[in-house]
This record gives C-alpha cells, sequence and structure tokens, in this order.
C-alpha cells in the first residue's frame, strides 16, 4: 500500500520533472508487513517523536514536490485502532505568520498550488482504493446516516 502511495504522489507531485535525490533517499525504509515495522525507518518523521512506531498517531515522509520541498505524505492512525489513512500534509500554513507584506501574494500562490496538488494526490489514492481520510470521513458519515431513527 504505502509504494503505491508513494509512486501515485511522485508522479503528482513531480510528473515528468527527475525527483530530487534527497527524496530518492527517503525512499528506502525496512520491510514490514505492518505500518508500524515500516515506519521504524529513519526516512519517517513520527509523532509523538519519542514514541515507539507501532504507539505513534502520525507519520510522515517528506517528498515534496517540484517548488516546494516540505510536503509530505502522512499516514494518520484512527483512534482506538490499528487502521491507518492516507493523508498529504502541505506543512506550509507556518508561513502564513512569518510572511511579510511583499510575500503574500507569492504565499498565497503557492499554499492554493500546494492545496491543488494535495486534491489531486488524495483523488488518486481514493481512486486506486488505497484508504484516505476522506473516505474514512465519508464512510463513518454514512454508516451514520444508515442508523439514525427515520422520523
Amino acid at each position: 500500500m504505502l509504494e503505491q502511495a508513494v509512486r501515485l504522489y511522485l508522479e503528482e507531485a513531480y510528473g515528468e520533472s527527475p525527483v530530487p535525490p534527497a527524496v530518492c533517499a527517503r525512499l528506502h525504509w525496512p520491510a514490514g508487513d505492518s505500518v508500524a515495522e515500516v515506519a521504524a525507518g529513519e526516512v519517517f518523521e513520527r509523532a509523538p517523536a519519542a514514541a515507539a512506531p507501532q504507539e505513534c498517531e502520525r507519520i510522515r515522509l517528506r517528498l515534496g514536490n517540484r517548488v516546494y520541498p516540505h510536503m509530505k505524505l502522512g499516514l494518520d492512525r484512527i483512534p482506538d485502532s490499528e487502521q491507518w489513512v492516507l493523508t498529504v500534509d502541505t506543512h506550509d500554513r507556518q508561513l502564513e505568520a512569518v510572511a511579510q507584506e511583499g510575500e503574500r501574494a507569492s504565499l498565497a500562490a503557492l499554499l492554493r498550488a500546494n492545496n491543488e496538488m494535495k486534491t489531486r494526490i488524495e483523488r488518486r489514492w481514493g481512486e486506486a482504493g488505497l484508504p484516505t481520510f476522506e473516505q474514512y470521513v465519508r464512510g463513518r458519515l454514512a454508516a451514520r446516516t444508515n442508523t439514525e431513527p427515520r422520523p
């Protein structure tokens, strides 16, 4: 699942452009059958940072894109479960707080482009049948709708 998610991410993030060597170096991780086994690799950022991989709530892999190197592929654990969902962490909102007046238009364009890329990547994951946060929420809403009493 993770290898397919990374491939689809990179196709959207880089298109025909070469994937930077620093990103290629992050594409090597331990073999494993579970997210926790794979996430034991040093290339993954885990939250909480001090937690063992099997106890993490979030895992991130910095893959960037053509114009912004800090965007990340994310895995978020569904609370009280062993289920994980894919997400794209644009990792760009903190820039709003430090942007100078003359930088605001360029920053707005970057935020918009990153959000559009996030949408395209997550849509491709969904089309490929990979678990996304959006699909999880939609499933929960559908289940709730089906169990609510009818008037």
